[in-house]
């Protein structure tokens, strides 16, 4: 079998759904399924950084191709016929780079395709109201016609689907995540380092976070912010601390190493969620798994994920004074309390392992192809 992964963006690039890619491809290919990714030769966040058209990473087939336009929806400069050709099953993974081109191309090369969500293109509030219009307007009979199978990776994604009338077309199977090496981290918690790790961009909630941390009582806290987004946006960000008057107690570090991540995960006193929307919430579980006690915004994602087993705090980041009192209280608290709450969250992070989810997919390729 011939899995074809379509994403806008791709090692080396880091994100929630770059690790999903390569974790299912490591995956299937253990399961001697032949797994490629397609995706564009630059980086979304800086288009003069150029990565080359061929790289083979741990067995995955790595295409890139050049594309212009808005990063938002690339243009790609040439149709690849050849690498689409070889696919029994192309997996899109991100609807605005080459959905149209796959989609009519089914007629000539009789693929399939299964369509991941990742929170479709309602991740952001950007463009809401065209968004709104062009999904039961455009997306939903596009994904009728053509789609084999809809994957929702997340209770809300299947929920969305449902209600617009997709739900013969969709499967939920939650998000699996390779967690070994979190698994794996025993904690040494320095007192008053707080973590955030993942894209910087508005929907992150980056802004909601430092207004919280701008009213807590307790004065030695420091936050290390790992991960980058655009420069403008994290430019807007510095000002925005500089303003609150706690820049001097926030480090950031843009992208680090996986050694570099799981040391601060080891670290951390508190791991900070304040999204104001997920598709899923991959780096939830990462910390969880990591036994941190995490702080996440109430939304229906990070519910999901924490489910009414208590092993995170959820909170309305819209409400800083509430928030702060929260974080206030958590740093209060003993470090027995920490291990208690780390423990069941590292068990609770267990279900969304690999190695049962993997053949929940297998088994959605093997359908959609018989």
């Amino acid at each position: 079998m011939n899995i074809l992964h379509i994403t806008r963006r791709f090692y080396p690039g880091i994100g929630g759904v770059e690790t999903y890619i390569k974790d299912i491809s490591e995956e299937l290919i253990k399961q001697d399924i032949n797994c490629s990714v397609l995706t564009i030769n630059y980086d979304i966040f800086n288009k003069k950084k150029k990565f080359k058209a061929y790289e083979n990473l741990n067995g995955i087939d790595i295409f890139r191709i050049r594309s212009f336009g808005s990063y938002k929806k690339p243009i790609p400069l040439k149709i690849p016929f050849r690498i689409l050709k070889w696919a029994d099953v192309i997996h899109i993974h991100d609807v605005r780079f080459l959905f149209e081109s796959v989609c009519f191309l089914k007629i000539f090369f009789k693929y399939r395709i299964v369509i991941s969500t990742h929170g479709f293109i309602l991740h952001t509030n950007d463009l809401k109201l065209i968004k709104l219009l062009m999904i039961p307007l455009y997306y939903k009979p596009m994904l009728k016609l053509f789609s084999d199978k809809i994957l929702c990776d997340s209770p809300q994604d299947y929920k969305y689907f449902f209600n617009i009338g997709l739900k013969k077309n969709s499967i939920l199977i939650e998000n699996g995540l390779n967690l070994k090496k979190f698994l794996n981290v025993n904690k040494k918690i320095i007192p008053g380092k707080l973590l955030y790790f993942g894209r910087v961009d508005k929907n992150k909630g980056l802004d909601l976070l430092f207004r919280t941390l701008a009213k807590v009582q307790f004065k030695d806290w420091f936050l290390d912010i790992i991960g980058d987004g655009f420069n403008d946006y994290v430019s807007e960000l510095k000002i925005m601390i500089e303003t609150l008057n706690i820049s001097h107690q926030i480090r950031w570090h843009g992208f680090v190493s996986n050694e570099e991540l799981l040391k601060n995960l080891k670290e951390a006193h508190i791991c900070f969620f304040p999204s104001r929307y997920e598709g899923f919430g991959f780096t939830l579980v990462e910390a969880m798994a990591s036994k941190n006690v995490c702080i996440a915004n109430d939304i229906e994602a990070l519910r999901n994920i924490i489910s009414k087993s208590k092993t995170a705090y959820i909170v309305n980041f819209n409400d800083s004074e509430k928030c702060s009192q929260l974080v206030d209280s958590v740093l209060s608290e003993g470090f027995y309390l920490f291990e208690e709450i780390g423990r069941k969250a590292r068990e609770n992070s267990k279900r969304f392992s690999w190695s049962a989810k993997i053949f929940e997919i297998i088994n959605l390729y093997k359908n959609i192809l018989s």
